[in-house]
């Protein structure tokens, strides 16, 4: 049984920052950590666990969708190979334990697919859960809300299939490991090769005509993909790229005041400065 799962403020930072990447399809992505088992005499809750997440696995779509995404094998697999690397660095086990996605302008609650998706997760490993973050959902007040559930599912009686809520905890983080923030500079990335397939598949299809082979362009088609694309990018700047930055830099800068204010404590100082390496 999951009993809770811990996620540091550094990968909910990068959760969040791929969630907003897009309003008009969903995202999604691996989380990669470890089970922390829960000592118990009770031989009937002997297999409890807590979900203590390190670092995210970004996904690249191949099939953009506006109201589902889904898990596919060889998305798991390359999550389980960026685990490998991560087991490197950290010096400890580490295991694809859960996913997560978007629901842009849509409500928290996981769709039947998303059940059925996390169902056949659990068949492998029975902690395996779920993160949706809903974004782009304006409120009565025209205010922007941000909401994050995370869930497992079960078969119901009836034959359907039922959520299962988890509790989530979002654990401050004192510093910003270097495995979370290349994975937070490697989103803008991501997201730009997305685009520029996507332009490239656009572009390289022609229309042949007769027996001659002849291959035409729309000219009209080619502007209108060029503006869609440039528009992808504009967005990417505004939304992502711009906001990292101001992020970082903020980040630097609480850094620097920390630095300034423990001058006289040099082993302070290097503790702060090892969090950053």
């Amino acid at each position: 049984m999951l009993m809770k799962v811990l996620i540091p403020s550094s990968v909910y930072h990068i959760i969040l920052a791929h969630a907003l990447s897009t309003e008009k399809e969903e995202i999604i992505g691996m989380l990669i950590g470890e089970w922390q088992e829960l000592r118990n005499t009770n031989p009937f809750m002997s297999n409890r666990a807590i979900a203590s997440i390190e670092a995210v696995s970004i996904l690249t779509r191949s099939d953009k969708r506006k109201d589902r995404v889904e898990i596919a094998p060889e998305q798991l697999h390359l999550a389980a190979l960026e685990a490998e690397q991560v087991s490197k660095r950290l010096g400890r086990k580490m295991n694809v334990i859960g996913w997560y996605h978007s629901h842009p302008h849509i409500t928290v609650f996981p769709s039947h697919v998303d059940l059925r998706t996390q169902l056949s997760q659990q068949y492998l490993d029975s902690h395996f859960f779920g993160i949706i973050v809903s974004c782009f959902d304006s409120s009565a007040e025209h205010t922007q809300r941000i909401q994050l559930t995370c869930f497992q599912a079960e078969n119901a009686a009836d034959g359907t299939v039922s959520r299962v809520n988890v509790p989530i905890e979002i654990v401050p983080s004192a510093t910003v490991p270097a495995v979370i923030r290349e994975t937070f500079l490697d989103l803008p990335k991501r997201m730009f090769e997305e685009h520029n397939k996507e332009y490239e598949a656009a572009t390289t299809k022609r229309i042949q005509y007769g027996d001659h082979r002849k291959i035409t362009s729309d000219k009209m088609t080619e502007l209108y993909n060029a503006g869609v694309y440039g528009q992808s990018i504009t967005h990417l700047v505004d939304n992502v790229i711009c906001p990292a930055t101001q992020l970082l830099e903020a980040t630097a800068h609480d850094l620097d005041r920390q630095v300034q204010c423990n001058k006289g404590n040099p082993r302070k100082v290097g503790c702060l400065l090892h969090g950053v390496d």
